[in-house]
């Protein structure tokens, strides 16, 4: 073995390891993983890669940790990979950190400019901190599938089989019943697995390798990694599988089917069999590598970020709801083998040389350029999930029909007859935004599937360069649940954009993400090219507390079903509040000016941004009129609460006519939003906040509104380092409950100008501002 990497007291790293020593060694970790196999390096280097390792060893000769490293050149720079690698107790840092400063020396000799690895590690806060922490970044190009289903093998054959729902038992065995006969594949039996890989990629829409990319995966994988399966009928092949395994861990690399006798279920068959083979070689776990990322997504959330499996059928995804085709079809079939749900942290970058990292940067965010990046298609296995490359876009646009909207009664015509239309998306929240200068356009979309509407506000960030963007606010409108209409509006968004000449839109509609219905939406973003936006300029997620209905005369009775959703702490604070003599009015245009000095002393304690007064005395003044017009479904309400004329009650102190706390509400329809809220330090003992928000809610009542919406909830509900779990357990209290939502997107109309400005712009506006 060479060396030449740092030695330490504690280990030793060298650059050429034996492959079958890597190979026994790799098999005995937990994070075992047939992509760090030696004879997947070898593989790889058979087509346009050069491969490396990097191995650690402790005093006594042990090998300790290590990766395999694949390196691949294109567009003049060079990338070194490690796939589901390096392999290394990631918590223990003095060890993981002598191998990546290894890796890193090593791959910069072998002139790499950027180092990506994607380990086996589960997608948790903690498990994306430690990698910041060890100087990674989030990639912007993923290779391998971060989401996956995951089976528990073990036990007996019995038991595996009872992890399936009833329908995939009963296919496994109609298979038998009806004659298909699964084995191991000979050499010999290589064109036929060819053909039936160019069958199903001509019917699914994906690339696949060569033959002889196949071959060689042939003859270096098995018999001991891997094992080719075909499943017959009459001597006729029905489909295929490859199944790889090291250690107590299995995969499904690349699966083939015909058309034929799809009936006799021979891919049910064939799965079953991968696992009777995996098991036979000592695996516990089978992954079916590789299901829709969104639905990943889903199932972390569901375990708040902790990074443990959910079960499949413990999603809330109404199966019957998935939209057709290859990818979801695929999610389809392997939910129903049981298994848990579980995300990866994914690609991770570390820059080796900064100049070729910001290219590299720049030129994964140029969608041509990516397309023809050699790694993105190269570097894994084309296996058996859906491919990588965005999916085909139906042209939307000829069934579909958009019109602008001059009028603000025509505006508001239109919102009425939309589900539950936000108070962003009002006539009159784009005329307050015109101070600031965005410009408004409304849009009527009308279609076949169904109708919807956007407000689209645009602007030019720095008047001197012609570069514009735009925002949807809190929309576009529409039935989300109709899949089709979903993309004829984001067409529409889009196409609108471009006709602008804007850089990027950015929306981010009130689309809850743990239903079947956001997860299409995702799933429908993502397809088109939008991004999740870094810029989240409206809380992600939200709390709303259900309103019972307020009939007329009943309005006691309603108060009190309120009340009674309450913790009893905080129906004790109204009372107290009450009997300490705190009042809450209503406020006019007169009393702006000391409720945005209030507004500027909770800013300056919470450490949010403070707008000038004129943006927000125009903004009150707005929506305050709007209050005052009949049939308006715009209005809003100052409220203040503060002392009588007589000063505190107990100290006498001259607190008279000063408000201690206020807030602004914004009503839309039959939903009223807890827009702006503020406090002062003084009396906040004698409980000012809780009765302020009690009589925001009985407004609210008062007003018929049927849900109270209370402007944001902390993005991580179950870590308390969120910033606003504070905010978060007062909102609780008065039985406010969470709403989760899939956030901010954005559409780059110009890829690589949207790169350049994501980069450039905070630098820009923070000079403007200290100029200022």
């Amino acid at each position: 073995m060479q060396s030449g990497l740092p030695t330490t007291s504690s280990l030793s790293f060298q650059t050429a390891v034996a492959d079958a020593a890597w190979d026994r060694w790799l098999a005995c970790q937990p994070a075992a993983h047939v992509l760090q196999l030696s004879s997947w390096r070898r593989l790889k280097e058979q087509f346009g890669w050069r491969g490396a390792a990097v191995a650690g060893f402790g005093e006594a000769g042990q090998l300790a940790n290590g990766s395999q490293l694949l390196l691949k050149r294109a567009a003049g720079l060079t990338l070194a990979y490690a796939p589901r690698g390096p392999v290394t107790d990631w918590c223990n840092r003095f060890e993981t950190e002598l191998l990546l400063q290894s890796i890193h020396t090593y791959a910069r000799s072998l002139g790499a400019a950027v180092l990506k690895i994607e380990p086996d590690l589960p997608d948790s806060l903690a498990n994306r901190q430690l990698l910041r922490a060890y100087g990674f970044v989030p990639s912007r190009q993923t290779v391998q599938p971060p989401s996956t289903i995951v089976l528990d093998i073990s036990g007996a054959e019995a038991d595996v089989l009872a992890r399936m729902k009833s329908k995939w038992r009963y296919n496994v065995r109609l298979a038998e019943r009806k004659g298909v006969r699964v084995r191991a594949m000979r050499r010999a039996d290589l064109p036929a697995f060819h053909s039936l890989m160019q069958s199903t990629g001509a019917r699914d829409g994906f690339g696949i390798h060569s033959a002889d990319y196949f071959a060689a995966a042939f003859d270096l994988l098995t018999p001991q990694h891997a094992v080719f399966l075909l499943a017959e009928w009459e001597e006729q092949p029905l489909g295929a599988v490859v199944v790889a395994a090291v250690g107590g861990a299995a995969c499904y690399l690349w699966g083939a089917s015909s058309d034929r006798e799809r009936s006799r279920m021979p891919n049910y068959a064939l799965q079953w069999a991968g696992m009777q083979w995996a098991r036979a070689q000592g695996a516990t776990r089978y992954d079916f590598w590789g299901i829709p990322d969104v639905v990943g997504q889903l199932a972390a959330a569901m375990r708040s970020g902790d990074g443990s499996g959910t079960p499949a059928d413990a999603l809330p995804i109404d199966l019957d709801a998935l939209p057709p085709g290859e990818l979801w079809g695929v999610y389809r079939f392997k939910q129903g083998f049981g298994g848990d749900v579980l995300r990866t942290v994914g690609a991770w970058d570390m820059a080796l040389d900064p100049l070729g990292f910001r290219l590299y940067q720049l030129g994964v965010d140029s969608r041509q350029w990516l397309a023809a990046a050699p790694w993105q298609a190269a570097a894994h296995p084309q296996h058996n999930a859906a491919p990588s490359a965005p999916e085909p876009v139906a042209d939307t646009s000829a069934a579909a029909e958009v019109q602008t909207v001059a009028t603000a009664e025509e505006w508001r015509g239109l919102l009425a007859q939309l589900p539950d239309p936000h108070v962003l998306q009002s006539w009159e929240w784009g005329a307050v935004k015109a101070q600031t200068g965005w410009q408004a356009r409304r849009y009527r979309v009308t279609s076949p599937a169904g109708s919807g509407a956007f407000q689209l506000l645009w602007r030019q960030p720095i008047s001197a360069l012609p570069l514009r963007v735009a925002y949807v606010p809190k929309g576009p409108l529409l039935d989300w649940g109709e899949l089709d209409m979903v993309d004829i509006m984001l067409d529409a968004v889009e196409r609108e954009a471009r006709r602008l000449g804007c850089i990027y839109v950015k929306v981010d509609p009130d689309v809850r993400d743990d239903t079947t219905a956001g997860l299409m939406v995702l799933h429908s973003l993502q397809r088109r090219g939008w991004r999740f936006s870094r810029d989240q300029v409206q809380f992600k997620n939200t709390a709303y507390s259900e309103l019972p209905e307020n009939a007329s005369g009943e309005g006691a009775a309603a108060e009190g079903l309120l009340l009674a959703q309450m913790k009893q702490k905080w129906r004790y604070n109204i009372r107290l509040a009450e009997k300490r003599g705190v009042r809450v009015r209503v406020g006019g245009e007169q009393d702006f000016a000391a409720f945005y000095a209030l507004y500027g002393e909770t800013g300056a304690r919470d450490g949010f941004l403070v707008r000038p007064f004129a943006y927000y005395a125009q903004t009150w003044r707005t929506f305050l009129e709007a209050q005052q017009v009949a049939d308006n479904p715009a209005g809003g309400v100052l409220l203040l609460a503060e002392y009588p004329q007589t000063g505190h009650p107990e100290t006498g102190q001259p607190d008279a006519g000063l408000p201690v706390a206020g807030l602004l509400l914004l009503r839309y329809g039959r939903r009223t939003w807890y827009f702006y809220g503020a406090s002062s330090e003084r009396n906040r003992r004698d409980m000012p906040n809780y009765l302020l928000q009690w009589e925001a809610l009985r407004w609210a009542l008062a007003q018929g509104c049927r849900v109270y919406d209370w402007w944001g909830a902390p993005s991580a509900p179950d870590n308390p380092d969120d910033a606003m779990q504070g905010v978060w357990q007062f909102k609780q209290g008065f039985g406010a409950q969470l709403q989760p939502h899939i956030g901010a997107w954005d559409y780059p109309v110009s890829p690589l100008l949207y790169r350049l400005y994501q980069e450039a712009m905070p630098a820009v506006l923070g000079w403007m501002r200290s100029r200022h």
